[in-house]
């Protein structure tokens, strides 16, 4: 066979169930970044298992491991496997889980190396989704009881990551200061948490299109529809994120009676997540909708659905006795301002009473623009901002970063000011203890910002409120806005079991 033939796609997998009817097909899958002995003594002891061993290999996008992974483009780890003798076949898996290999393939038999065990079954769920399709094909599970030997170890020791020279220096001081035992007990303190989430539920809608010219008859350009996509944004997105890595999320927010689209809100909420909708009478449900380029996928145009008048003294009432029943009960309290009319003055006062546990984001749109203002509130714990919403709100395109925290602190009583930077990282000023811990920004490849202010944000909230160490806070959080900005749309939620592999990847 020649090295050309060994390479197959997904459909040709079907076929070779007919062309080897009488023999035995064993299949090993992962990512085999950087493939060593441990692996050679792998793929050898299952193809005993069988006649025809195919390999499988995770491509790039789709790899989960951390930032600047895969060290290896899926070009050269194909070229590398095709070179093992004891592989017949070898196959690029386009998703998160060999789950469509499984399928197509129908293997005698499935194996995995010695760093799993039946035990992960129940806590892996990706590996479970795997099992259930070998089980449904009658294939057997294999664990192959060969040396482990750490391909993410290698590559950390080398540096081999595909990220910057900046974002490997703060990981290596992360692993000189903390240890992998060190991180689980943090992230344990993150699962005992109850958050609440308070704000504006949001509709997202992109809308591609293709230019096709200009109007006959009209002085405009005329473009086709192609897709749509759909997803949950606001604090929807923000409740949804939190309830995978707490213990209670519980959320409150405003619809509209036209056209509430709560079908739809409650169709895409985490079951887990309790929540209160409450009315806001003449308004719909905010529905953003931006149109795009479908090529390039830049956004051309925004048509938003929204009514941002104040909510009426009758709404207020019942928000504000919903609120003082439940703002005792939250261990943090996420607030996301987007000043659409829901958080009045009153309701700001009932917020403030909780400022120790308050974690607070204002952003400023085309609607709000020079109408909302940090300034409204008076003390919180946390305040998350992008460095030019902050440089708006202090009227100072200059200064540096240190300069204007110092003088938001003289205005409002917090602890923590966390100033976004886009690609260039994030800073976060704690007031009290006068430091500042930066961290760079892992997103190498960027689709898509919507969304990646709401991640950090969120994630900032829940690693602060659980009192976990603010260097480790803010890698977890960047590691969760770089995943949302490689996406179109917050069409796949960052979760903690996400979380869980990248920093064990990390910390090995």
């Amino acid at each position: 066979m020649s090295l050309r033939n060994k390479v197959i796609d997904i459909k040709s997998l079907k076929k070779l169930k007919d062309k080897f009817k009488r023999k035995k097909i064993v299949l090993c899958h992962g990512v085999f970044d950087l493939l060593h002995v441990g692996h050679i003594n792998y793929f050898q002891s299952a193809k005993k298992l069988g006649d025809i061993l195919v390999v499988s290999t995770t491509d790039d996008k789709f790899v989960n491991k951390g930032p600047g992974r895969p060290a290896f483009t899926i070009n050269n780890r194909i070229k590398f496997l095709k070179e093992i003798n004891c592989i017949d076949y070898v196959c690029v898996s386009n998703d998160f889980t060999s789950e469509k290999i499984i399928k197509s393939l129908k293997p005698n038999f499935y194996c995995k190396g010695s760093d799993y065990s039946l035990k992960n079954i129940k806590k892996d769920k990706n590996l479970k989704k795997e099992i259930d399709a070998l089980t449904n094909c009658r294939g057997k599970f294999n664990i192959i009881k060969e040396p482990s030997f750490s391909s993410s170890k290698y590559i950390n020791e080398n540096e081999l990551q595909n990220i910057s020279q900046e974002c490997k220096k703060f990981i290596n001081s992360l692993r000189n200061e903390f240890t992998q035992n060190d991180v689980s007990k943090f992230l344990s303190n993150i699962e005992n948490k109850k958050v609440l989430v308070i704000g504006d539920t949001i509709i997202d809608r992109y809308i591609t299109t293709e230019a096709i010219g200009k109007s006959g008859k009209e002085p405009m350009m005329v473009v086709q529809q192609k897709k749509q996509i759909k997803f949950l944004g606001g604090v929807g997105y923000i409740a949804n994120l939190c309830s995978s890595f707490v213990k209670e999320t519980k959320m409150i927010s405003f619809l509209g009676d036209k056209n509430s689209e709560k079908k739809y809100i409650l169709k895409n909420l985490n079951k887990k997540i309790i929540h209160n909708f409450l009315i806001k009478k003449n308004s719909p449900t905010i529905v953003k909708t931006r149109y795009l380029d479908d090529y390039r996928k830049t956004k051309m145009l925004g048509v938003y659905e929204l009514n941002d008048d104040l909510i009426s003294k009758q709404e207020e009432s019942k928000f504000y006795k919903l609120l003082k029943y439940n703002l005792n009960k939250y261990d943090i309290i996420i607030v996301a301002d987007y000043g659409h009319g829901i958080i009045t003055e009153k309701i700001r006062h009932l917020i403030m009473q909780y400022s120790n546990k308050l974690f607070l984001n204002t952003q400023i749109n085309s609607f709000n623009r020079g109408y909302h203002s940090v300034f409204k509130y008076k003390k919180m714990n946390s305040y998350i901002i992008n460095e030019s919403e902050l440089r708006y709100e202090m009227k100072d395109r200059t200064s540096d970063l240190e300069i204007l925290t110092k003088r938001l602190s003289k205005k409002i009583s917090l602890k923590n000011i966390i100033v976004t930077k886009g690609r260039w990282g994030a800073d976060l000023f704690n007031i009290k203890n006068r430091s500042i811990i930066s961290c760079p920004a892992f997103n190498e490849n960027t689709i898509d910002t919507v969304g990646a202010g709401d991640t950090f944000f969120a994630l900032s909230s829940i690693t602060i409120g659980s009192k976990i160490n603010n260097k480790i806070g803010l890698l977890i959080s960047s590691l969760a806005a770089s995943y949302s900005i490689n996406q179109l749309g917050n069409t796949s939620t960052f979760n903690f079991d996400i979380l869980k592999k990248h920093l064990g990847h990390i910390f090995k």
